[in-house]
């Protein structure tokens, strides 16, 4: 079976840990961070910058605390590297169980997305929008890993 779109075994371990202390962090940045206690400021360049009543800009550069940006894009990638990584024995049972988890984690990120389009409004729908962005490969880590799991256990309990 061809599994070039994976990365090696040896990051499974490494993306984890990075993976692990990224949500801690995503839920301090985005949950408990409201007031900037802790900051990480930087000029950046940004394409489109919106400073409050002064209008929007573009092509610009603006002065910004990066701790968010930071810790989305290390759970996103060590995600990703985490999900994505090849399993020790990566057979065709696992790859029918990394695709079944896929569209799973496709189907329930797109139903809670669809329930909360219909009851959530205003302002904390963006937080919703927000969160929906690192779902999907929640849900497809969980369930992978879970079926992975099941199905290691129920191979033992045959033998």
């Amino acid at each position: 079976m061809k599994t070039n779109f994976l990365f090696p075994n040896a990051l499974k371990k490494p993306s984890l840990i990075l993976w692990l202390l990224s949500i801690v962090g995503l839920i301090f940045v985005l949950n408990f961070n409201d007031n900037e206690a802790v900051q990480l400021q930087a000029k950046v360049f940004a394409l489109m910058n919106d400073e409050g009543f002064k209008g929007p800009f573009y092509f610009s550069w603006a002065t910004n605390n990066i701790l968010d940006e930071i810790t989305m894009l290390l759970f996103i990638v060590s995600g990703l590297v985490f999900a994505f990584s090849k399993e020790k024995v990566e057979d065709e049972m696992v790859a029918k169980i990394r695709l079944e988890s896929l569209v799973w984690a496709t189907y329930v990120n797109y139903g809670v997305l669809a329930f909360c389009i219909l009851f959530i409004y205003g302002l904390p729908f963006l937080n919703v929008m927000m969160y929906n962005m690192f779902t999907l490969l929640l849900f497809f880590i969980i369930r992978f890993h879970w079926m992975l799991y099941k199905s290691t256990k129920l191979a033992n309990d045959e033998e």
